[in-house]
């Protein structure tokens, strides 16, 4: 059995688009893949090692993981699982809250020798001009799309900023920008 077969026996894979493609890159430890941390306090958490023990045992099969490191998105706060929106982080206590992060990230992941990258979202999302980001990005969402998401259905009686709307665009943003 490969790793994608124990992933898939552990209930881990959930959802696959060219599946034989993704096995054999996985199995053959040709995959590079990522998680995104935002940064809302200073530890990582239970749910954090999980997604840990994921990637160190990706990693163990020669697969290569990008620790996503969310102080970009902090900046905002993703609604997700939210009853109200989350309390505003000053850049330095999400500046602190990555440093910290990272320290115990490398305590699982080996990021010796470029097998596994940091990235902090951060350094693209900061400098995007918001005009040119709501023409080239924002076209290719649709409204009605990001309101039937769960995450956003239910805050809706209690409201929703525009600020975490945005939220989901940015998290796309990072995809788009790490694929380039």
């Amino acid at each position: 059995m490969g790793i994608y077969e124990e992933l898939v026996a552990r209930g881990l894979i959930a959802q696959v688009t060219n599946e034989e493609e993704i096995r054999e890159m996985v199995n053959n430890g040709k995959a590079t893949f990522y998680i995104g941390f935002d940064c809302t306090a200073d530890s990582l958490h239970v749910g954090h090692f999980m997604a840990l023990c994921l990637m160190k045992r990706l990693q163990m099969a020669g697969n290569k993981p990008i620790a996503l490191i969310g102080d970009g998105t902090t900046l905002i706060g993703d609604p997700s699982g939210r009853t109200d929106m989350r309390q505003m982080l000053t850049e330095d206590a999400i500046k602190h809250n990555a440093e910290c992060f990272k320290r115990q990230m490398e305590k699982f992941i080996d990021f010796s020798d470029g097998k596994a990258l940091m990235l902090y979202n951060s350094e693209w999302l900061k400098p995007l001009n918001y005009i040119e980001m709501l023409r080239e990005v924002g076209a290719c969402f649709s409204v009605n799309n990001m309101l039937r998401a769960e995450c956003y259905k239910q805050r809706m009686e209690k409201g929703l900023s525009f600020l975490e709307f945005n939220y989901m665009i940015m998290q796309s943003y990072d995809f788009y920008y790490m694929f380039q």
